[in-house]
């Protein structure tokens, strides 16, 4: 099944919000990266992710820093809370020298848009992101990893690391023209946080959701 196929049969089955764990299995056929799952060793992450509970951590549906087994054991009393979701184990992504956002949706003026800025908790405090029309070319998405206030934080800042802009350059192009190829079945598409490693070592698209357009009138009748 391909990409758009998978969006076209989640309009069909009802869904409007689509949870975590489907969102990134979708995003990871396009190219983007995300974390290992079921890892054997190491810091996990535990979630339940749940068409109907989109922001987990309000749910107590997120738990950090877990050995293997601990994760299994907090999924499965997640699981007994919230009959119908997703379990998701994940590695726990520790190089990361910056959080990124990366977003699109369709603007009532310009169409399709994308937007990337400073991500996690910065998003709440930090209002730099910047915003181009969807699909951004290489090289526009270049130039938005290297505009606004949020540059200066991927460049290193107090002796840090700079972090991957070719990456992260890269993900913003690739994630815009999926969405603007298919803006007729997505309404919103957002990234957050993007886990983005030192120079040259990549990033991982964190967590993920994406909010499907309502239904047409012809999309109805083919259902």
């Amino acid at each position: 099944m391909t990409p758009r196929e998978t969006l076209e049969s989640w309009h069909c089955a009802g869904r409007k919000v689509v949870h975590e764990a489907d969102a990134k299995d979708l995003l990871q056929r396009i190219g983007i990266p995300v974390p290992k799952r079921n890892p054997a060793e190491g810091r996990c992450v535990a979630k339940l992710c749940h068409d109907d509970y989109p922001h987990k951590s309000d749910h107590g549906l997120v738990r950090l820093g877990l050995s293997p087994e601990e994760a299994k054991r907090a999924t499965a009393e997640m699981a007994q809370r919230f009959p119908g979701g997703t379990t998701l184990i994940e590695e726990m992504e520790e190089g990361s020298v910056a959080e990124w956002i990366i977003g699109c949706k369709c603007d009532d003026t310009f169409g399709p848009i994308v937007l990337a800025g400073p991500g996690g908790i910065l998003v709440e405090l930090i209002d730099a992101a910047e915003i181009r029309l969807a699909p951004a070319k290489p090289q526009t998405a270049e130039s938005m990893v290297r505009s606004g206030p949020g540059a200066r934080m991927l460049a290193g800042l107090r002796g840090a690391e700079p972090a991957d802009r070719g990456a992260l350059a890269d993900l913003i192009s690739r994630i815009s023209v999926f969405f603007a190829e298919n803006a007729d079945l997505i309404s919103e598409i957002e990234i957050n946080p993007v886990m983005v490693r030192a120079d040259g070592k990549g990033l991982v698209a964190a967590d993920a959701l994406i909010v499907l357009s309502p239904k047409t009138d012809q999309q109805e009748n083919l259902t």
